[in-house]
């Protein structure tokens, strides 16, 4: 890679950092509460969310804390183990609070993305889904060297 490359990778990595910190900063959250708010979808559980983010599992209890007492999440059983908690986005507070914040973002990705053909976009989708599947390998590399 060149060091054009690198540069404009670092400078990438940053602004999308950065992004996301302001977004948590502006909705009062930690950038790791945040960002697990992203991970929960339709439920899931503390589990697996340490698996995902690496967190310890004392952790993530203590992240879900947070998030529950600022009810953006809540716990709830599953219904068919009726041992096994999943933690659930509450939907109403999200779309109120957050989703608002990705309206501009999302009116100028929309305006980038028209720029481009169905075959760039398909180039690009491509080029995004390598980058997600190095950073989950080199994540899980990181991750198994500290053991």
């Amino acid at each position: 890679m060149s060091s054009a490359n690198s540069s404009l990778g670092q400078q990438f990595s940053l602004a999308l950092i950065m992004f996301h910190q302001s977004l948590a900063d502006k909705v009062g959250l930690n950038l790791t509460d945040y960002k697990v708010l992203g991970i929960i979808g339709d439920g899931v559980t503390a589990g697996k969310i340490a698996e995902i983010t690496g967190l310890s599992t004392g952790m993530v209890t203590t992240v879900v804390d947070r998030l529950e007492k600022r009810h953006y999440v809540y716990r709830d059983r599953d219904a068919h183990d009726r041992r096994k908690v999943i933690i659930k986005l509450n939907a109403d507070k999200v779309s109120s609070e957050l989703a608002p914040l990705f309206q501009s973002f999302g009116e100028v990705m929309g305006k980038l993305f028209a720029k481009y053909d169905d075959e760039q976009l398909a180039l690009l989708e491509d080029f995004m889904r390598s980058c997600i599947d190095i950073f989950r390998q080199e994540t899980l590399k990181l991750r198994s060297a500290s053991d």
